[in-house]
């Protein structure tokens, strides 16, 4: 059964069917509706239901009894069930930057353990409109796509980072660790992709990262040294070991650059030699930040930590429920 989405106040309309979540649709159409985890944890594609009926594909975790109230959904977990009218006042059409397919070259790929961080080049043909905590797909045979956040991008050079972890039989990282993808070789991207990212709060900022989840949050960094900002900024990195905190110099370098920022490194398996803290990031944050009611958080990692602490930060340290932004990475198979 096909049925028409109609989405103000942008005035666009795409086709979706039963069962295909409404971001899906839309994103299969071109039409790059805001969203990050699509997964229904980070709430980045919430929108109010105007008139129509839909049925729920996957759990809301992101939303609230304040939203089911005001008819609030997200469009990462609902599905149509008749010809729908929809209120998404962030989104400003398909013609607002839209994501693009681009040519990109691998000018190098650096290893850590099991950590590849991969520069790419872009094509010069294209304008890539990037907005820190954004990512890009990695389109490989018969379409199949493999997500990654941006770690970082210069407009000038046109050079993109990512970072891959090896997972075994893994479609994109299987080729990077087993050498078939090399420097100079060519490959096709898609994006910018997702709406996670900065809000400019005049507030400090938590800043939570477990494993590759650090990509965005240094995004997000190099985006605030450039625009100066003068906030605490406090990041929790969470990795299961010391050897395991590959990019720990450039977090150093980009604290610095800022005005009152400082890292944190997590260890959930750490040696009996560490000294510094153990255990999960959330937990951490909530002992040195008890009280978080003038706090922004962002959070980006496994769907669990993410979870785990939204509810943490809003129950027990009167974090507003509107100030905790996320992303979050589900590992492909």
């Amino acid at each position: 059964m096909s049925y028409r989405v109609t989405i103000l106040p942008a005035g666009e309309t795409y086709g979706t069917q039963k069962g295909k979540s409404l971001l899906e649709a839309a994103i299969e159409q071109g039409l790059m509706l805001p969203h990050a985890c699509k997964s229904g944890c980070c709430g980045a594609c919430k929108a109010r239901l105007v008139n129509g009926k839909i049925s729920e594909t996957n759990t809301q975790a992101a939303l609230n009894s304040k939203d089911h109230n005001q008819q609030d959904f997200l469009l990462c977990c609902q599905s149509a069930d008749s010809d729908i009218t929809l209120y998404l006042p962030n989104y400003q059409g398909r013609n607002s930057h839209p994501a693009q397919i681009l040519t990109a070259r691998i000018e190098d790929i650096r290893y850590c353990a099991n950590i590849a961080i991969v520069s790419l080049k872009l094509a010069q043909k294209k304008y890539f409109h990037f907005i820190a905590g954004q990512y890009i797909d990695i389109i490989l045979p018969n379409n199949l796509r493999r997500s990654y956040s941006i770690a970082a991008f210069n407009a000038d050079t046109r050079q993109l980072v990512i970072h891959v972890r090896h997972h075994n039989g893994g479609a994109f990282s299987e080729q990077l660790f087993d050498g078939r993808l090399q420097p100079k070789d060519i490959i096709r991207v898609y994006g910018p992709l997702g709406s996670f990212q900065l809000n400019w709060l005049s507030k400090p900022l938590i800043m939570l990262a477990s494993g590759t989840g650090i990509a965005p949050i240094e995004a997000m960094l190099a985006a605030m040294v450039q625009q100066q900002y003068q906030q605490p900024v406090y990041v929790y990195w969470g990795m299961a070991t010391e050897g395991d905190l590959y990019d720990r110099d450039l977090l150093d370098k980009l604290c610095a650059s800022l005005a009152r920022a400082q890292w944190t490194a997590v260890l959930s398996r750490a040696a009996i030699t560490w000294k510094g803290a153990q255990g999960y990031v959330q937990d951490i944050a909530l002992s040195k930040h008890p009280d978080m009611s003038n706090y922004a958080v962002y959070a980006c990692g496994h769907p669990q930590m993410i979870t785990h602490a939204r509810n943490l930060f809003t129950s027990q340290a009167s974090l507003a429920e509107d100030a905790f932004f996320a992303d979050n990475f589900t590992p492909a198979a």
